[in-house]
């Protein structure tokens, strides 16, 4: 089984991918997101781990674009517990340092510390944590980081604003899966009052509890919006509760997608 995920062995990602598949899988790579899934849109990998949300910072609007416009299902999720450290080219002052390399998102889950202990130095994103590793080359550079790889120091360890910063990962691939207890959908609601209290009353009456509703903007024009809901099934009627969903959604929605029914992987203790 070959597995597609973000950054390298030293990426949060690749974590993910250790819980969310066998881990005698063929782990593979790639610098963005949209590459990983590209590669299994092509069939170099069966499937790929993407983030799709953080406790601090929201929706990964890739991942979300991603499922949005790409035939791929959801298999499994983890949320796992995410820490960074600041990464330097030596025991360096952090006086010194004048740039430092990270995800957008790492970024900002560690703004308020870089702002704290390197205000002076200027931020630039790039396509993973651990693609930022291999860009240091002075001591006037950093990155923010899982860990500090090879031929580099940890500076600081824990470095995020909030100690329960957590991300949840997906294993998505272009195969959906018939059982588990979770499920989740994209819809469009039509541009009216109550448009959007139709669709979810539609969820309430299927007896499923929507654990999580997100809007991205569609891209087909300014105000018109696709929302990303989740929810779990009731244990008895299930299969006629995710029926009940699809088929209302299908016939009501303005526009509608099933993104997958699966369970959660939790963590060992």
């Amino acid at each position: 089984m070959k597995i597609a995920y973000l950054g390298d062995r030293y990426s949060h990602s690749y974590a993910a991918s250790l819980y969310l598949a066998d881990k005698k899988s063929d782990f593979r790579g790639y610098k963005s997101v949209s590459d990983a899934a590209q590669a299994v849109m092509e069939g170099e990998c069966d499937m790929c781990v993407l983030p799709s949300e953080n406790s601090v910072e929201g929706a990964v609007t890739a991942t979300e674009d991603i499922l949005l416009e790409k035939p791929l299902y959801i298999r499994s999720r983890v949320a796992l517990p995410i820490h960074h450290c600041f990464v330097t080219k030596g025991n360096v002052p952090f006086g010194v340092i004048e740039t430092v390399y990270s995800h957008p998102q790492a970024l900002a889950q560690c703004s308020l510390w870089l702002k704290t202990n390197v205000p002076q130095a200027k931020t630039v994103s790039v396509y993973s944590t651990s693609y930022a590793l291999g860009l240091i080359k002075s001591e006037n550079e950093a990155a923010v980081a899982a860990s500090a790889g090879e031929n580099a120091t940890e500076a600081a360890r824990n470095i995020e604003d909030y100690g329960n910063n957590t991300t949840r990962f997906l294993l998505v691939s272009k195969e959906c899966l018939t059982e588990g207890r979770r499920a989740s959908v994209i819809f469009g609601a039509e541009n009216r009052p109550g448009g959007l209290l139709d669709m979810l009353e539609l969820l309430a009456h299927a007896g499923v509890n929507m654990t999580r509703i997100q809007s991205r903007p569609s891209k087909t024009g300014l105000g018109d919006y696709r929302f990303f809901a989740d929810f779990t099934l009731p244990d008895i009627r299930g299969n006629e509760a995710l029926a009940c969903v699809t088929d209302s959604l299908k016939k009501a929605a303005a526009y509608f997608k099933f993104l997958g029914r699966y369970d959660d992987i939790f963590m060992e203790a």
